[in-house]
């Protein structure tokens, strides 16, 4: 085979492969932070502190996620340790996605609306919309929360904090606030 033919053979499976992918979309109605608020039985802050892997009884693969709570905003943790759980994850060889799910990262502070599940186990409230991430200003240490909606991070250099965040990211007081108002 000549080499002209052999890269014509490896684009042609190299397109075959790109038009045999499945592409999926995401379409997010956004929700409020009052929206959020109102849907959630708890709204609470803390700091990843593990997560596992597990297999249901029906075989579905999915995420098992420890958080440190510091405060419970909305409703009660029952204690200083909460479990929240979402779709997915690796099991061995073997990964499982569920398109728009939320990802919590190990050592991360966050802000969690939640609904609970038939376990009295957290699942975020709007997919990922319902996880803030919570960083501090590296100048004036004022803690901000971000989400996929609400004080996202900024390609533009110019709108950057010196925390990289979008200098209109909510001050975490400032979100707090807004979920105790929502409150009945």
């Amino acid at each position: 085979m000549t080499p002209r033919l052999r890269l014509g053979v490896f684009v042609f499976l190299g397109l075959l492969c790109f038009a045999a992918i499945e592409v999926h979309s995401t379409e997010f109605r956004p929700l409020s932070i009052e929206q959020l608020s109102a849907r959630a039985a708890l709204v609470l802050h803390g700091t990843v502190t593990g997560k596992t892997v597990q297999r249901d009884a029906e075989g579905r693969i999915y995420t098992k996620v420890d958080l440190e709570v510091n405060e419970a905003w909305k409703g009660s943790s029952q204690g200083k340790h909460f479990t929240l759980v979402h779709a997915g994850g690796v099991l061995g060889e073997e990964w499982s996605t569920a398109t728009g799910q939320e990802e919590y990262e190990v050592g991360e502070e966050v802000v969690a609306f939640l609904v609970l599940n038939h376990r009295g186990e957290g699942v975020t409230v709007g997919l990922a919309q319902g996880k803030f991430h919570v960083s501090a200003d590296s100048l004036s240490g004022e803690k901000r929360a971000h989400s996929l909606f609400h004080g996202h991070a900024s390609e533009s250099k110019a709108d950057l904090d010196a925390g990289g965040l979008k200098r209109s990211a909510l001050p975490l007081a400032e979100l707090k606030r807004k979920v105790q108002e929502t409150q009945p």
